[in-house]
């Protein structure tokens, strides 16, 4: 089994303010966080890294000069998530015929993480990443203008999605070109009635979102 990586790092942060995946984080940007994950394990032999076109002959000479070995190409991205993806999946060399894709504002991901999401689309074809609900979930209705409480909503079974999500090389394609908009990769997967496994994720595989999470990044990592 041979895995390609896509990292996708072309979003343009608009709930942060600015592209966060650059944000510099203990001693280098944040995208190279989890692509130093991914570039030292012996699992993996390709990456292809998805970013802005405009910061793309930025990223190939930082990308060069950090000494990452796998990465087979830096390319721009879409104009949405899922247009990055097959940009990502086409600079992917055959020889992969496993993919993850991973988002880069998942800076914390650990090689556990992702050797368990290999080993599920071995079982299964399709993993992803996940984190049991550990909180009490209350649906909302709106009133007034505000939201109240209509329900408690039973956490039992409720996982929350994290990435990488993983697939055969042949059913990524499939997905990935015929596909419409999709709030994460396997969406398409579930209205097809195709089964995905669930492997465990991580609490500190959270998403990059808002300016606190960089702090914690900040406060979970050390330059090394």
């Amino acid at each position: 089994m041979a895995v390609g990586v896509v990292l996708v790092a072309a979003g343009r942060g608009r709930r942060f303010g600015k592209p966060k995946q650059f944000e510099p984080v203990a001693g280098r940007p944040l995208y190279q966080w989890p692509l130093r994950v991914f570039d030292r394990m012996a699992a993996v032999g390709s990456i292809a890294v998805v970013v802005p076109a405009e910061r793309a002959a930025a990223v190939r000479r930082a990308v060069a000069r950090a000494g990452f070995r796998k990465v087979v190409a830096v390319v721009p991205g879409g104009a949405e998530r899922l247009d990055s993806v097959r940009a990502g999946l086409r600079a992917l060399p055959p020889a992969a015929d496993t993919v993850l894709v991973h988002d880069a504002a998942r800076a914390l991901v650990d090689a556990g993480v992702v050797t368990r999401v290999i080993a599920g689309v071995r079982r299964s074809g399709a993993a992803l990443a996940a984190w049991p609900v550990p909180d009490t979930v209350k649906e909302s209705t709106a009133r007034a203008g505000r939201p109240w409480v209509r329900r408690t909503v039973p956490r039992a079974g409720l996982w929350l999605a994290q990435t990488p999500q993983g697939f055969r090389r042949d059913l990524a394609r499939k997905l990935y070109e015929t596909a419409g908009p999709l709030t994460d990769d396997v969406q398409a997967l579930e209205r097809a009635g195709r089964p995905v496994e669930l492997v465990l994720g991580s609490s500190r595989n959270f998403k990059v979102t808002v300016r606190e999470d960089i702090a914690l990044c900040r406060a979970l990592l050390k330059p090394r």
